[in-house]
């Protein structure tokens, strides 16, 4: 085969392999960053689903985020709540991913830990 012929395919075969090599490249990196905000938040446990999957919380304000509220917060790991009892007052990262919100590193702290949390909340998951 002729050397310019041969220099010519090389060429083309590389051109068109090259956006493919930046797709599979940019893939790659999407993965590494699928979390796409954590937040270090305190709230008080309520309970897990039946299967779970999530636990169910009552949170402080997230700033810029989020206002207080009671939500579900999906979780890789159901034994990191089997500890948990309701009224439990926690501190975890809130995950925000393409899929949705988790809570992961999640901590007990101690019974006493003040909550902002605003009137309509701060009974929340208490005993009565």
């Amino acid at each position: 085969m002729n050397l310019k012929l041969h220099y010519r395919i090389s060429l083309v075969l590389i051109c068109l392999l090259m956006p493919l090599a930046s797709v599979s490249c940019g893939s790659d990196e999407h993965e590494a960053g699928m979390d796409k905000d954590v937040f270090e938040v305190k709230g008080r446990y309520l309970s897990t689903d039946m299967r779970g999957e999530s636990i169910s919380v009552v949170h402080e304000t997230v700033p810029d985020v989020m206002m207080a509220m009671r939500m579900s917060l999906r979780i890789d790991d159901a034994s990191v709540a089997e500890t948990l009892e309701t009224g439990d007052i926690i501190q975890f990262d809130m995950v925000r991913t393409e899929d949705g919100w988790f809570a992961r590193n999640i901590e007990l702290l101690p019974p006493d830990t003040e909550l902002d949390l605003p009137d309509h909340l701060r009974e929340v998951g208490l005993p009565q």
